[in-house]
């Protein structure tokens, strides 16, 4: 039996009746990210802190850039747990067939809930960022080769080079994200009981295991997620992923607390 065809089986199953209220949540998780990052472009441009058209420091200000990704990143996961919420909502969908649109903001029905889950997403995005960074290939061939990988290169080799570069490190991000943060924060939305230090590194030896299945089953949507690149299928292909990684991330959960091979 192909199991990712099964997984995405199920996943199209569970989607019957649900796919407008998880579009509706990602909607909102996408317009606070989109608010987040113009208020970013706004500050950048009332205080110089940014070159606009890089996205890069201002020489005369490096201070003030700093403090403007600082604020931009604090920001994100103070409203991160909406993401989580959007998880919730997917596994839901999973696991009961049905999902309640206020999930969404479940995890800011009380003030010891939404800390606890901002503090799981930072030490969660501490560890993909640090770990991810030590293979940075963009900022890597940046440094080395500064007159090829630069920001303003035209439509030449150089920027062809650029973008692949640009694309292998999103890429390596990505699998970074799947070996740390995919099975905690599935875990996390299976029981938002689970103690922070269980969820974030006793999770670790299980994701270690089971990286490969994350991996191929994200694979598996290899051609959905290229045809994200015209932006309307990607209010199918994102709820339809998110589900068949709930539904995935839930077999395997459980088949590890009952003692079986994972």
């Amino acid at each position: 039996m192909n199991i990712e065809k099964e997984i995405k089986r199920q996943a199209r199953k569970a989607l019957h009746g649900n796919l407008s209220r998880l579009l509706a949540a990602a909607g909102v998780a996408a317009l606070l990210l989109l608010v987040l990052e113009f208020g970013q472009y706004l500050v950048a441009y009332f205080t110089g802190a940014a070159d606009l058209n890089t996205g890069t420091a201002n020489e005369d200000n490096p201070i003030g850039f700093l403090l403007l990704m600082m604020g931009y990143v604090t920001a994100v996961l103070l409203v991160s747990p909406v993401l989580n919420g959007f998880l919730r909502m997917a596994m839901s969908a999973a696991v009961d067939r049905r999902c309640d649109s206020m999930e969404v903001f479940y995890y800011f029905r009380a003030p010891q809930l939404w800390f606890k889950t901002v503090l799981i997403n930072l030490l969660l995005y501490m560890m993909v960022t640090v770990s991810s960074s030590l293979v940075d290939i963009g900022t890597a061939l940046g440094v080395f080769f500064p007159e090829v990988f630069k920001a303003d290169a035209g439509l030449t080799v150089e920027r062809l080079l650029t973008v692949l570069a640009g694309l292998m490190t999103w890429i390596i991000r990505a699998l970074f994200f799947l070996l740390f943060a995919y099975y905690p924060l599935m875990r996390y939305a299976m029981d938002e009981r689970i103690p922070v230090i269980r969820c974030v590194f006793a999770t670790l030896p299980f994701s270690f295991r089971n990286w490969g299945k994350a991996v191929r089953l994200a694979l598996s949507f290899a051609g959905w997620f290229a045809l994200c690149f015209f932006v309307v299928p990607a209010l199918y292909v994102v709820p339809y992923y998110a589900v068949a990684a709930a539904t995935s991330a839930r077999w395997l959960i459980e088949m590890g607390s009952n003692g079986g091979e994972v």
